[in-house]
């Protein structure tokens, strides 16, 4: 029997193909519609909104994200016109919102001008692959447009656990653990209770560095320079280091990061000037044979009444102007009229007699540009040029460095000499001054006073 001798059958058939593609048309077009109008419809919501998920929601527990986001854009903000710095903004706004709220079914809230927080229904492997998917777009952005050095973003994440938290917990855990990732310079942390407490013992840190300034907390020690030919010492640089009445001997970082976090630049500058010239006075005949770095922030740098007020420190001591260098510390972008006014600063403690230093030279914000602008007496070069120069790109890239600062008639002072091959390299590429572990730690007082240094 063939199954054409009866069309009904066949007929049936087709009916059957056509009423299942029908439905599966149905479904596909009713679906595209709602995408559709889910995202013209969804936009950022309130915080309130997020709390009100997060509470309702506690059933998924495990599989729930808080996370805060924080785009940082000071220097953004300086260096450009308002007009481009709405234009990045609301790009970014855009490219957070499809990687979370679009593509992860989330929500976000803005959270005051750069920061936002977002609940996501995810795992926290999950959740890391699709913020590093989320910063890929972002930097990609940032260099079109030419913010990357200026524009960073930071994700702190808390992802919910067996123990019940309230919101509020679950958000100041998510802006923990974004202080913690910014701090270290990564891009995610997520929030355990160790990071917990790291945080906050930074936030002690910070609520009590004034006073470990006004009672004196801090102390200093001197890393020797030496000629690097004659391997005499010639001065050294000043380092200050703080024993914290709550945390004891705590590292530099530390401390430097609260002190710029709480905007105390200014004042632990002048205070750490004041200590070491202060130190100097008290043995004026042979102190004042060397040179002693100062390390100022290019925040400090920048105010208009700089000039006067180390003239003040120094003249109040009567130290000679020529055995104190005012290091320039590359730890700052600034804005152009800032850089102005920073030059200018030099320009006069240059003029007075001061000696200028340029820290960290190749590294992060200074470059060949600043040879021209800064009027300097000393290139300090980055110890990451000063190391590659046992290789033969980098001993050429540091032998230009130091015959172009030759040329414009600057010293150059070669920091992070770690070997015997570091010491060769840096002499053989005609370096004027060397500092590094190679010859001398940082150390106390005592120990530099007692250095052999005729």
């Amino acid at each position: 029997m063939h199954i054409f001798q009866y069309p009904y059958v066949i007929i049936t058939i087709l009916a059957i193909i056509f009423f299942i593609m029908s439905l599966i048309g149905v479904y596909f077009t009713v679906k595209s519609v709602k995408t559709s109008n889910g995202m013209v419809k969804k936009t950022f919501c309130g915080i309130g909104k997020i709390k009100s998920l997060f509470e309702k929601n506690a059933s998924m527990k495990n599989r729930r994200c808080l996370l805060f986001i924080s785009i940082a854009s000071d220097s953004l903000a300086r260096l450009y016109p308002q007009s481009k710095v709405d234009r990045v903004y609301e790009q970014i706004r855009k490219i957070l919102f499809n990687h979370f709220c679009v593509d992860a079914n989330g929500e976000m809230s803005l959270y005051g001008p750069e920061c936002y927080v977002s609940l996501v229904q995810t795992s926290a492997d999950s959740i890391e692959r699709t913020i590093q998917a989320c910063n890929n777009e972002l930097t990609g952005f940032f260099a079109k447009h030419g913010c990357i050095n200026v524009t960073d973003a930071h994700f702190g994440c808390f992802c919910t656990c067996a123990t019940e938290v309230s919101f509020q917990t679950a958000l100041e855990r998510a802006k923990q653990a974004c202080s913690i990732a910014e701090n270290n310079q990564e891009l995610l942390y997520i929030w355990d209770p160790s990071s917990g407490k790291e945080f906050e013992r930074k936030i002690i840190i910070e609520n009590s560095i004034e006073n470990e300034i006004d009672n004196n907390r801090f102390f200093l020690e001197y890393q020797p320079l030496l000629d690097a030919k004659t391997g005499k010492i010639i001065g050294a640089e000043v380092l200050s280091r703080l024993n914290s009445s709550t945390e004891g001997i705590l590292s530099p970082k530390s401390f430097l990061t609260a002190l710029n976090n709480v905007g105390l630049n200014e004042k632990f500058d002048y205070y750490i000037l004041e200590k070491t010239c202060k130190w100097i006075s008290n043995d004026l005949k042979n102190r004042t044979k060397y040179i002693y770095t100062v390390n100022f922030s290019r925040q400090t740098l920048c105010n208009e009444d700089l000039p006067d007020q180390i003239f003040k420190i120094v003249c109040n001591h009567g130290i000679d102007f020529s055995c104190i260098a005012i290091e320039m510390l590359e730890d700052q972008n600034l804005t152009a009229e800032e850089n102005n006014v920073m030059i200018e600063n030099l320009r006069r403690l240059r003029e007075i007699g001061f000696m200028i230093l340029l820290d960290d030279f190749g590294k992060g914000y200074t470059s060949f540009g600043d040879l021209a602008k800064f009027n300097v007496n000393i290139i300090k070069i980055d110890k990451a040029i000063t190391r590659e120069a046992v290789t033969e790109a980098g001993f050429i890239i540091l032998k230009n460095i130091i015959n172009t600062a030759h040329d414009l008639g600057f010293k150059t002072l070669c920091e992070g000499i770690e070997t015997e091959e570091h010491r060769q390299k840096v002499v053989e590429a005609n370096c004027d001054m060397v500092q590094g572990y190679y010859f001398y730690r940082p150390m106390p007082v005592a120990d530099f006073e007692q250095l052999p240094k005729e």
